[in-house]
């Protein structure tokens, strides 16, 4: 039942942000994601069913990446940064603001709830009658989710955020490196995932992003 809860933050954290990112590079002056038909709102132009699965299993994946060209960016680096960090910043605050949405509403309907509250909703498995509880799970996942998406993105491997920015700010010969090892790193990136690797490194992370929002709307 878990996955049901899970299934529509799967589907939009992705999409969220690679949206971001065509508006992003588009409004630097980049008429890419606007040629591929990527600066739009149909949310299954940015739909990967690869990355799908594995944020609905383990709560990190990918969307289909908006393609960029840096080279109608007046500066390049900047560009990239904004076109690249931009959806990693909305994904985390999104996941701060929910955190804190559920703060609000556990109050408004319990009173004051310490922050252990949000990780019931996070992990409880079965379906509830109640339509306040089903809200509240569905939000506690898409906040989870959304932290965990921005955390991921980190980590220097394509499609992901970080990738594109070590290339960035990379020598040649660095990035003749990187390109040649991109396959085996991808592989190996998977296989960190598909054995909890990653989400062992992520999940505090998430976890102590998660205790401070929740003290901070307390």
């Amino acid at each position: 039942m878990r996955y049901l809860y899970m299934l529509p933050a799967a589907f939009l954290v992705p999409v969220i942000h690679e949206w971001v990112k065509a508006i992003a590079s588009t409004i630097q002056g980049d008429p890419t994601p606007r040629n591929t038909g990527h600066l739009t709102l149909n949310p299954f132009k940015y739909f990967e069913p690869i990355g799908f699965v594995f944020m609905l299993i383990f709560g990190m994946g990918w969307g289909n990446p908006t393609p960029t060209a840096a080279l109608h960016y007046k500066d390049r680096r900047r560009g990239v940064i904004v076109t690249y960090m931009t959806p990693v910043l909305v994904n985390l605050l999104l996941g701060i603001g929910t955190v804190v949405l559920v703060n609000v509403l556990l109050t408004r309907e319990v009173g004051s709830m310490p922050h252990g509250a949000f990780f019931f909703y996070l992990n409880i498995s079965m379906w509830t009658s109640y339509a306040n509880d089903i809200i509240l799970m569905l939000l506690a996942h898409f906040a989870f989710m959304n932290i965990c998406f921005a955390l991921f993105n980190l980590i220097p491997v394509y499609p992901l955020a970080a990738n594109k920015l070590l290339l960035t700010f990379s020598r040649p010969d660095t990035i003749a490196r990187v390109s040649h090892y991109e396959k085996p790193m991808q592989v190996i990136l998977i296989l960190m995932l598909f054995f909890g690797f990653v989400m062992q490194v992520i999940s505090p992370a998430a976890h102590w992003i998660i205790r401070m929002a929740w003290g901070f709307a307390a």
